[in-house]
Formats: structure tokens, C-alpha cells, sequence
């Protein structure tokens, strides 16, 4: 683990950086711990200075002769800073009593005081975690959004749910905590101070002990950090492991391997318990070697001060508010040193945030954060499509996954390799092939979802690498193989590319789209919510509410990724002359097995292992008697 100072290390540099938007507020809330001292050192001086001293003056007296006592007094052990007060004359019991009870007023008045600014301080520190928390959440969703691919899925979900959830809520956390800190700090600072004053010689053997003491946090704080970067690891496999359970349950109940699953869940969460406790361990170390260390400050001060009391060099007031202050002021030396255990844990989590705040933007530009443009590109050097006819061409066209990851490794065989064809304006392209020959992938790749290694993709003979990432996709209308949709209503979900749509255009669109009609059945029509990713929708329905947001968007180049898929014959059938009349006059591009979806393409593209092997219609494929041709047979038998 990195052992240089805290204060030179690069990430706590970097974390420092995301507070100095709020060093007002910071400001602000150190004032109020500045007055929150000082009203804790009126208290102890009224209650445990002044009070004792008057008490000591008046006890046993009968008043024959007035008693003179001071408040506010600063006797100065070696003859520094000396104030002699405010001077009070009793001349009878009746005096001392209401003096005692003025004395007791006035404390009250400044712990309420001090609780005031106390509610100050912890307000504004709140206030700047919970604008801290917003920012940083909006940051890295915006990051994931705006991530490529080829990053993405290189990362687990569980894991990238963990950054924005709980890495920020440690953070957060954290920040809460500054409150107490501040005050620690403020507190720790003014009652040294004010010590060094009253004796130089007796506050030098106090700090001595504090180097001890910032060397005992500083030690358990780096095992604490390192448990609780496995802490927030583990935290990830668990998150993993509930997304893979949920999304996969009739899997698991299907195999009865609930046991299984079970096992492997437990051996997760038993491996973040053993990490927990090793942290709490050192964590619960700390407050009693704290506290020991100071036991022994004390019962230094106090036997140097009883010394000094005994030859009469000192007056019992003096001596009690001396020894007060010094026990008062090693709680929030306590304080603090707890305090570094939140920040060992904030560190961790804060290395996972720039993780995932350091991913490379597909779009640009970004909002920022850090004084950091978010963004890969600038959007002024880039085209906007505009009237565009549809001529697509790829031209000797390479892709490769492993090149498009952060983590490059050594090239692998292509998933594309020198790919060339042309779709002319209006033509429908049909990809057909083996499952896993690249017909997905070749289609990602027009929609930028990945870039080509080598070779380019024209759009009108313009590089779509020199066009607008947004200007790009709005020209693309796409209905994936895996469908998806939205947690809201049907109505929301077809209007989701479109989103000034009308709601005549969206019920046209799922006439179009063969979708209306069982709209129609459902409780609330076009308002029933349909759940988390469609689960109220059997999946014929869900992937004609896909078809219904493709014809909507009205875009002049198509993709279809087996579209019909989860269509019955029945339902194939009748929407296949919808997405005929929708074909007309744009560039389509069909994915499918289905022969019946594929026959009336001008153009089929023959596809294996990332090259094209045939290209022709589905007549003169045939009569070359090659794959395509095996393919129909398999079908057809």
C-alpha cells in the first residue's frame, strides 16, 4: 500500500479538489464551531473558574467585612495575558446567592448560544453532502450513458451499481461528518491556544503527546483503508450476484439450483464479513489507545497542577478550569481520530468513483466536473446529417473486440474482417448467417456503438467517424433482437425516440405496428404501466412496442435485429406488410433466420466468421447452390 503523506498522495489531492466548489459553506461552518469554542470556554470559565473561586471566597464568611470576587478573571500561571475581571462585591448572603445563580444564567445563555451555532454547523455541512452526493451521482451516470461499449462491457453491472450507490453514500457519509470534524478541529485549536497562555510549561507535556497520538491514527488508518477497499469489492460481487439471481430466476428454479446459488452467495457475503470485522477490529483499536494516552496527559497535568495548588502558586478556580479544558479537549482529539477511520473508507470508495468519472465519452461535449471536460470529441469538428438519401457503404471494414477495450490485449481473429458492400437509397438488406458470424456486430458498428478498427462506413459518402454522434443515431431507427423497455406506460415507451410525438402519431404507429389492438385490452389502454423491462408483457407484445418506437422515429435508414423474433406466425404475418410499406423509400437493413422475412430483399449478404461469402437475391443465391442454399434446405426440412 502507498505509505507517502496524505497530504502528497494523488487521489486524496484529487478529493480534496471535489470540496473547493464548497469552501464558502466550509467557511461558513468553521465560524460557527469558532463561536461554539469560545461559548465552551465562557462555560468552563464562569462554571469551573469563577464559580469555584467565589465559592472558595465566600464559604465559612459572615459577611461582617463585604467580600470582593471577580468573574471573567485570567490569572495567568506565569504572568502572561493577566486580566483581572470584572469586579463583583458581596456584602451579604443574599448577594453571593444571586451572583451563583447569575453566574448559572449566564452559562445557560451561552450553551444555548452554542447549541445554536452547533445547528449551523451541522446544516451547512449537511447541506454541502447532500449537494456533493447530487453532483457526483449526476456525474457518473452521465458517465455510464455516455460510455462506449466496448468499455461497458468490460465492466460488471453490480460493480458500476456500487460506485453510484454505495461508494457515494461513503462519501456522503463522510462529508456529514465534517461537521464533528470542524468542530474537533476548532475546538482542539482554540483550547490549546487559550492553554498555551494560561501555562506554556504545563501544555508543552500535553503536546508532547499529540506526534503519538497522530502517528497511532495515522498506522490503524491505512489497515483500515485496506479493508475497506475488499469491503466496497465484495460489496460489488454481492450486487453482481442479486442482478444475475433476479434476472435469472426461472433459470435457477428451472435447474433447482437454489442450493447452489445459495452456497454461492453465502461464500460472498462471509468474505465481506471477514473483511467488516477486521476493520471494525482496528477501528474499535483506536478510541481506547486514544483515551488511554489521554488519561496519561491528564493525570500529568493534574499532579503538576497540585504541586503548584499545595505551594500556593496557583488557585483551586484556576486549577479545575486548567485540568477541565485539558479533559475536555481530548473527546474531540477522540473525535477525530474516529473521523480517520471515515476517511480511510472515503478514500477507497473515492478510487472507484474516479474509476468510473476517468471512462472515455463516446459523445461530445459533456457537462464537467473536476474542471474536467467529460467529452472525446468536439462537436463543432463534427457533421450533421441533414436530407440525407440513404446510401450506406462499408469499405473494407475490421473490427475487433479486444481492440476496442480499455484493457487492450493482443489482437484476437476479427469479429469483421474486410467487409465491402453498398445499400443503395431505398434497398433492403438482408443479413442472414451461422449465429455468431458478425451480423449483430456489423450493424453496431453503422450505429457507432463500436469503431471500426480499420476500413470506414459512409453514410451519402460522408465517414459516419466525422459525423455527429447525436445527428448519427436519429437518422437510425433500431429494433434490437433483445427487446427492451421502460419501467412507465405503453404510451411513454413507444414515444421514447420521439419525444414531441402526438398521441395520434404513437396510436398510428402501433396500428402500423400490430399493437393497438391488445392495447386496447389492457386496463388503462395506452396509459398501463407495464412494469420493469416490460415483465406485465408477454414477449410477442413487448417486441411489437420495440417495432411501434422504430416506426415512430420515422428515420431514413432502418435496423432490424430479428425483429419479428418473438412474433407468432399469426402476428409475423400481419405486421410483415406494415414493415413492408414502412421499408419503402429507406435503407433497410434486416437480421433474421426466418426465411419468410428475408425473401423479398434486394440485397442478401451472406455472412460467416465476419465475411461475406454470397451476396445476390434470395433467386440467383439459390441457384449458386452454396450456404445460402444449405440454409434454406435446413429450414425448409
Amino acid at each position: 500500500m502507498d505509505k507517502e503523506p496524505l497530504t502528497k498522495n494523488p487521489l486524496f489531492k484529487r478529493f480534496v479538489r471535489y470540496h473547493t466548489p464548497y469552501t464558502g459553506s466550509i467557511l461558513l461552518a468553521m465560524a460557527f464551531a469558532f463561536v461554539g469554542a469560545v461559548c465552551a470556554l465562557g462555560v468552563l470559565q464562569l462554571v469551573l473558574h469563577d464559580a469555584v473561586n467565589a465559592l472558595e471566597a465566600v464559604s465559612g464568611n459572615s459577611f461582617d467585612e463585604p467580600v470582593s470576587v471577580r468573574y471573567f478573571q485570567r490569572e495567568g500561571n506565569e504572568g502572561m495575558f493577566a486580566f483581572d475581571g470584572f469586579e463583583v462585591v458581596l456584602v451579604d448572603a443574599d448577594d453571593a446567592l444571586k451572583y451563583f445563580l447569575w453566574l448559572l444564567g449566564g452559562m445557560l445563555i451561552l450553551v444555548l448560544i452554542k447549541g445554536c451555532f452547533v445547528y449551523g454547523n451541522d446544516y451547512v455541512i449537511a447541506r454541502v453532502g447532500h449537494k456533493l452526493a447530487f453532483r457526483l451521482r449526476n456525474a457518473l451516470y452521465e458517465r455510464i450513458v455516455s460510455a462506449p461499449l466496448g468499455v461497458l462491457r468490460e465492466e460488471r453491472t453490480g460493480d458500476l451499481m456500487t460506485r453510484i450507490t454505495e461508494d457515494v453514500r461513503v462519501w456522503q457519509t463522510l462529508v456529514a461528518a465534517m461537521a464533528g470534524i470542524i468542530r474537533a478541529v476548532v475546538l482542539v485549536v482554540s483550547f490549546v491556544s487559550v492553554m498555551l497562555i494560561d501555562s506554556f510549561k504545563l501544555t508543552f507535556f500535553v503536546l508532547v503527546l499529540l506526534p503519538l497520538l497522530a502517528y497511532l491514527i495515522t498506522l490503524v488508518g491505512r489497515r483500515i483503508r485496506s479493508a475497506s477497499i475488499e469491503i466496497q469489492q465484495q460489496s460489488a460481487d454481492i450486487y453482481s450476484q442479486l442482478k444475475e439471481t433476479f434476472s435469472g430466476i426461472k433459470i435457477i428454479k428451472s435447474f433447482t439450483s437454489e442450493q447452489t446459488e445459495t452456497e454461492r452467495f453465502r461464500t460472498i457475503n462471509w468474505s465481506q464479513y471477514c473483511s467488516a470485522i477486521r476493520r471494525a477490529r482496528f477501528a474499535a483499536l483506536l478510541p481506547p489507545l486514544i483515551e488511554w494516552l489521554g488519561a496519561i496527559g491528564i493525570a500529568t497535568v493534574f499532579g503538576l497542577c497540585c504541586w503548584q495548588v499545595i505551594n500556593g502558586q496557583l488557585s483551586i478556580g484556576w486549577f479545575i478550569r486548567y485540568v477541565g479544558m485539558v479533559s475536555y479537549m481530548f473527546k474531540p482529539i477522540k473525535t477525530i481520530g474516529n473521523v480517520n477511520t471515515a476517511l480511510q473508507q472515503c478514500l477507497a470508495s473515492a478510487e472507484r468513483i474516479f474509476y468510473l468519472l476517468d471512462f472515455g465519452a463516446e459523445t461530445g461535449p459533456q457537462n464537467s466536473i473536476d474542471g474536467r471536460d467529460l467529452s472525446t470529441e468536439k462537436s463543432t469538428d463534427r457533421i450533421e446529417l441533414k436530407n440525407i438519401r440513404g446510401t450506406v457503404t462499408f469499405q473494407n471494414v475490421t473490427f475487433s473486440y479486444s481492440q476496442d477495450s480499455e484493457n487492450r490485449q493482443a489482437p484476437s481473429k476479427p469479429v469483421i474482417d474486410n467487409v465491402t458492400f453498398e445499400a443503395k437509397p431505398g434497398e433492403v438488406v438482408a443479413l442472414v448467417g451461422p449465429s455468431g458470424s458478425g451480423k449483430t456486430t456489423l450493424l453496431n458498428l453503422l450505429l457507432r456503438f463500436y469503431e471500426v478498427n480499420s476500413g470506414k462506413i459512409l453514410i451519402d459518402d460522408v465517414p459516419i467517424s466525422e459525423v455527429k454522434l447525436e445527428s448519427l443515431r436519429q437518422n437510425i431507427a433500431l429494433v434490437p433482437q433483445d427487446t427492451f423497455l421502460f419501467d412507465g406506460t405503453i404510451l411513454e415507451n413507444i414515444g421514447y425516440g420521439c419525444p414531441g410525438a402526438t398521441d395520434a402519431a404513437i396510436v398510428a404507429a402501433a396500428q402500423k405496428a400490430n399493437a393497438h389492438e391488445f392495447i386496447t385490452k389492457t386496463p388503462n389502454g395506452y396509459a398501463t404501466p407495464i412494469g420493469e423491462a416490460g415483465v406485465k408483457l408477454s414477449g410477442g407484445e413487448q417486441q411489437r412496442l420495440s417495432i411501434a418506437r422504430a416506426l415512430l422515429k420515422d428515420a431514413p435508414i432502418l435496423v432490424l435485429d430479428e425483429a419479428t423474433s418473438s412474433l407468432d406466425t399469426q402476428s409475423e404475418a400481419l405486421i410483415q406488410e406494415s414493415l413492408t410499406n414502412l421499408m419503402q423509400g429507406r435503407t433497410s437493413f434486416i437480421i433474421a433466420h426466418r426465411l419468410s422475412t428475408v425473401v423479398r430483399a434486394d440485397k442478401i449478404l451472406v455472412i460467416k466468421d465476419g465475411e461475406i461469402l454470397e451476396t445476390g437475391t434470395h433467386q440467383t443465391l439459390l441457384a449458386k447452390g452454396g450456404l445460402y442454399k444449405k440454409f434454406c434446405e435446413m429450414q425448409l426440412s
